[in-house]
């Protein structure tokens, strides 16, 4: 599985920089690969506004890149490891190859763009900072990975 994650506001700085790195590597050399895109978030005046606004430019460019369209929020289906392992499989053998991920920015997404998404995940019941939900949601993406390769690093 090949996989694009979305992100509003940049996570290359700051104290999830370095794990966001890790796990981008790992995932890379785990699976078909990972690519990560942070995406500019809006800067109009109210939290409406911009999570409209946030919740069109992360369609948009899911809509540009393909594949199977996951916005993340916590409202979402709740999965453990292993059965989002034999999710991501299982949609592996319906024929889908991409999967792309969207990640909110702090004011989240407007409630609009849950219907035009394929699926919707969360991560935690919690409300995560956008670099630290990026952080869980690939080191997921690792070891569900993993899983399908035989390695042991999925310890239930």
């Amino acid at each position: 599985m090949r996989y694009l994650v979305l992100t509003l506001g940049r996570s290359d700085r700051g104290p999830f920089a370095a794990a966001i790195d890790r796990y981008r590597a790992r995932l890379d050399a785990a699976s078909g690969g990972v690519e990560v895109r942070a995406l500019k978030a809006s800067r109009l005046a109210s939290a409406a506004q911009r999570r409209a606004a946030d919740a069109e430019t992360l369609l948009t460019a899911a809509r540009a890149a393909g594949g199977r369209t996951v916005l993340l929020d916590e409202r979402g289906a709740s999965f453990t490891t292993a059965a989002l392992a034999a999710h991501v499989a299982a949609l592996e053998v319906r024929g889908e190859s991409r999967l792309t991920l969207l990640v909110g920015a702090a004011d989240g997404v407007d409630e609009g763009a849950r219907a035009q998404v394929d699926a919707i995940w969360s991560l935690s019941p919690l409300t995560l900072p956008h670099e630290l939900a990026l952080v869980v949601l690939l080191e997921q993406l690792y070891r569900v990975a993993s899983l399908a390769s035989g390695h042991p690093y999925h310890r239930p």
